[in-house]
């Protein structure tokens, strides 16, 4: 007997250990938060696509610099001083660190293919 691929999907996860957490379908306002990340990357990423075709690693490339974009955004003024321009971003709970600069991966110890 061949099971559902919904199930075989369904018993992978659990062995993983990913949990499914749903809101309420009559809540929708509990996602907010997450729904306006989704719709600010979505509409970043559409202006990008337009019209382009690009390779696997091009669209993982956009990807990514939407994703620092959206991590750099400001969440609060770090202090009420006017002329204190330092905000809080998410890059520090996602890093432990402030990010100065864009992370450039270390090719240095990739080995060629022979």
């Amino acid at each position: 007997m061949v099971s559902k691929p919904d199930d075989q999907l369904a018993r992978y996860l659990a062995a993983e250990g990913i949990k499914w957490k749903f809101i309420h379908p009559r809540s929708p306002n509990f996602g907010g938060l997450w729904e306006a990340a989704i719709k600010s990357f979505k509409y970043h990423l559409k202006r990008v696509m337009r019209g382009i075709n690009l390779t696997y690693e091009e669209f993982l490339t956009v990807i990514v610099q939407i994703e620092g974009m959206l991590n750099s955004q400001p969440l609060c003024p770090l202090s009420a001083n006017e002329n204190d321009f330092e905000v809080l971003t998410p890059v520090p709970f996602l890093i432990n660190r402030s990010l100065n600069s864009i992370i450039e991966p270390n090719l240095i110890n990739i080995q060629e293919l022979p």
